[in-house]
C-alpha cells in the first residue's frame, strides 16, 4: 500500500491565506516542510481522500503523480476544506474529453445528498457514481477494503476516519484526519485491531483552544497510545495548523521521544 501525502495543512493552510502572524511569517520564511497546502492522501495512485480547494494546485505541484487517474474519490466529511465539490465539475467531457469511466465516489449519505445539490449548478453533469458509506461497515473500494469509522468532529454531521485493508499482504493503515477524541464505539472498533500505520491529525498542537473537533498534541500521544500498532508501525501527523503554534521543526522535536512523526506535503509512504 503506498500512501502519498497530497497536503498536510488545516483549513486555512500553513501558512495561511489571510494571516501574518508571526508563525505564519516565519513559516514562509523557512518554507520546506512549513508550507502546506490543504490535507488530504493518495492511496495507491487511484484512490484519493477528500477533495480540497487546492486540488489543481496539487496537480501542478507533483508532475510525477498522474492525479487524473483517480477511480475512487472518499470524502470524510463536507467542510470546505475538504469538500470542494465544485471541483467535480470538471470531471465532464467538456472539460475532461480523455476521461474514460465514472469516478466513484464515496461518504455519509448526507455528504452524497449535499454533493447532489451541487451538481445541480454544474454546466452539465459530471460522471461520477455515488456510494454511499455505513459506519463500521466494510467495502471494496478498488483493491483495497476500506471500513469508515466514526470520528468526533462536527455535532451536525456524520463525519468519518478510514481504515484501509490490502488483503494481499494483510496490512491495515489508519487515516484519521479531523476526528477528534473517538467515542467509545469507534475504541471498542479498533480495540486488539492490529495496525501497520496510522495517520492522526494534530489540528491543535499546544494551543489552549477549547474545540473538541481536532487533537491537541498532548492528545495525539495519548491516541497513539491506544492503537493497537503492530512493532514498528509508524504515526505520521498531519492537518497541521497554524493556530497550533509549532512550525514543523519544533512539532518533530516534541514528538521525537514519543515516537511520532511529522507528515509533511509530498510525503511518501509505502506498507
Amino acid at each position: 500500500m503506498n500512501v502519498f501525502f497530497l497536503g498536510t495543512g488545516a483549513a486555512e493552510g500553513f501558512p495561511a491565506l489571510f494571516s501574518r502572524t508571526p508563525i505564519n511569517r516565519e513559516a514562509l520564511r523557512r518554507g520546506g516542510k512549513n508550507l502546506r497546502l490543504r490535507s488530504g492522501i493518495l492511496v495507491d495512485e487511484t484512490i484519493r481522500v477528500d477533495l480540497c480547494p487546492d486540488a489543481l494546485a496539487q496537480v501542478h505541484k507533483y508532475p510525477q503523480r498522474d492525479l487524473t487517474a483517480i477511480q475512487h474519490l472518499l470524502f470524510t466529511h463536507t467542510h470546505d476544506d475538504h469538500f470542494a465539490a465544485r471541483e467535480l465539475q470538471y470531471l465532464s467531457c467538456n472539460f475532461a474529453p480523455d476521461r474514460e469511466g465514472p469516478l466513484s465516489v464515496w461518504g455519509s449519505a448526507q455528504a452524497l445528498t449535499k454533493l447532489q445539490s451541487e451538481v445541480e449548478h454544474f454546466f452539465e453533469a459530471p460522471p461520477v457514481r455515488c456510494r454511499a458509506l455505513e459506519p463500521f461497515v466494510e467495502v471494496p473500494v478498488g483493491h483495497l477494503f476500506v471500513t469508515p469509522l466514526v470520528a468526533h468532529h462536527k455535532t451536525d454531521e456524520l463525519c468519518f476516519n478510514f481504515l484501509f485493508r490490502n488483503k494481499a499482504n494483510d496490512t491495515r493503515l489508519l487515516y484519521a484526519s479531523d476526528t477528534g477524541w473517538y467515542a467509545q464505539e469507534t475504541w471498542n472498533f479498533l480495540e486488539n485491531l492490529p495496525l501497520d500505520a496510522a495517520v492522526v491529525e494534530c489540528g491543535r498542537g499546544i494551543s489552549q483552544s477549547p474545540y473538541e473537533g481536532h487533537l491537541t498534541l498532548e492528545q495525539c500521544i495519548a491516541f497513539k497510545a491506544k492503537l493497537a500498532l503492530k512493532p514498528g508501525a509508524p504515526v505520521y501527523l498531519t492537518h497541521i495548523c497554524h493556530t497550533g503554534l509549532l512550525l514543523h521543526e519544533e512539532m518533530q522535536e516534541l514528538c521525537t521521544p514519543h515516537g511520532i512523526l511529522v507528515a509533511y506535503d509530498g510525503l511518501e509512504l509505502s506498507l
